[in-house]
């Protein structure tokens, strides 16, 4: 029974994903094209600042509340709301003091600032989106997330197109894709049919939950840097210019790697059902494991032989495919790791993910320090792909001895 219904709620996200990356996909062609290299690299400057920031508007907090006996809505919603807005804050706060050299075009100018102000908004409608989707999780059901994300994907789309045809600044964009976030919020909010009036907050429940959800959240943080980096240095040490092909080849890969989440999130709540019967626990994860290395290399197959494709876009964009690349021979690693770290946080096992992580972090920024400056953003692609197969090696020995596939004397060590 649970593997229809994880086929059928991972093909809702898959559906959603396919439509939103699709939509993505013209979208950056649409600001490639009318903005041109240095245009998309403020895009991405931009874009990848804030959402290093999106992880922290989760923190954790979905797992712990599905997790829990007593799930109260109201305050698990508005606790999620203060959360994104100190983050606000924070991030303009932070933009504010980013250097940046005129005469290498490196760092973050004031349009780019003023750019980051504006897609910051993001963040609220961030809070309602992964607010709901605990809900749609809870239910096993993300046909309504699905809806969602297809209608504020495709009406993205025509306002970001009409406003590029019109020839509108880049930040009249940015706009765009606020306005179509809350849109999607807002229909995951009501498709939830959670009342969040009259306003209440049980302070001890979010104070719990909080507590809780605080080696995961530092987890996702950690392991959210890891991920933005190598974008966040290249910004830092590199030309606009490579910050665009980097940048455009991450956005295809990050379309990859977010089909293991999908198959995680369905799979997630049939793992906490069986987390005391260690039997069909291992089973589900050995079945599981053996399905999203399978799906890796397919995918591995089929999008080395596309890389020809980003000439298409312009002919700016053609080394893209270098990174694009070495990034593909990473994903097995990703795959795998979505799986095996979920399974860790059943078995509550989140401060050694969150160790581990904040590990992989330290490396890969240090590496990213070392060899940015001479291979630019071939050394961060090469190097995402070394330390995720840390990562995966890490994790993997930690899943086998919490499985007792691996014992340290006559006990398994945890």
């Amino acid at each position: 029974m649970h593997y229809s219904l994880v086929a059928k709620n991972t093909l809702y996200q898959f559906a959603s994903r396919l439509v939103s990356s699709f939509t993505g996909f013209l979208i950056a062609i649409i600001i490639a094209r009318f903005f041109g290299v240095l245009g998309f690299g403020e895009y991405i400057k931009i874009t990848s600042y804030v959402t290093l920031f999106y992880l922290l508007i989760d923190f954790g907090l979905n797992a712990i509340f599905l997790n829990l006996e007593k799930q109260d809505f109201k305050t698990f919603f508005y606790l999620r709301i203060f959360i994104s807005s100190l983050l606000f804050i924070i991030i303009n706060l932070v933009a504010f003091i980013l250097p940046y050299d005129v005469n290498s075009l490196s760092g973050f100018s004031f349009n780019t600032k003023l750019g980051i102000l504006i897609f910051s908004l993001s963040v609220f409608s961030q809070s309602l989106i992964l607010s709901s989707i605990a809900i749609f999780q809870k239910n096993v059901n993300f046909k309504f997330y699905a809806k969602g994300i297809i209608i504020g994907s495709v009406v993205n789309l025509i306002l970001v197109f009409g406003l590029a045809f019109l020839k509108f600044s880049i930040l009249y964009v940015l706009f765009a894709f606020v306005l179509t976030g809350f849109l999607t919020g807002a229909l995951h909010i009501m498709d939830t049919k959670e009342k969040l009036l009259p306003f209440s907050f049980d302070k001890k429940y979010a104070r719990d939950i909080f507590v809780l959800a605080l080696p995961i959240g530092l987890m996702l943080l950690f392991n959210l840097i890891y991920f933005r980096a190598d974008i966040i240095l290249l910004s830092l040490m590199s030309t606009t210019k490579s910050v665009g092909i980097y940048g455009l080849s991450y956005k295809f890969f990050d379309f990859l790697i977010a089909i293991p989440l999908f198959l995680s999130n369905a799979v997630y709540p049939f793992l906490i059902k069986y987390k005391n019967d260690q039997a069909i626990f291992k089973k589900l994860i050995n079945r599981y494991l053996l399905i999203f290395f399978s799906m890796s290399l397919v995918l591995i197959l089929v999008f080395w032989f596309s890389t020809p494709l980003f000439t298409f876009i312009k002919s700016d964009f053609s080394k893209a495919s270098i990174p694009f690349r070495i990034l593909l021979m990473s994903l097995p690693f990703f795959f795998v790791t979505s799986l095996i770290q979920w399974a860790l946080i059943t078995k509550e096992k989140q401060k050694f993910l969150m160790y581990t992580y904040f590990f992989s972090l330290i490396i890969n920024i240090f590496l990213n320090i070392i060899f940015i400056p001479t291979y630019s953003y071939l050394a961060s692609a090469w190097i995402t792909l070394v330390c995720e197969g840390g990562v995966f090696l890490i994790l993997s020995i930690k899943l086998l001895i919490v499985l007792n596939y691996i014992r340290i004397g006559n006990k398994n060590y945890e």
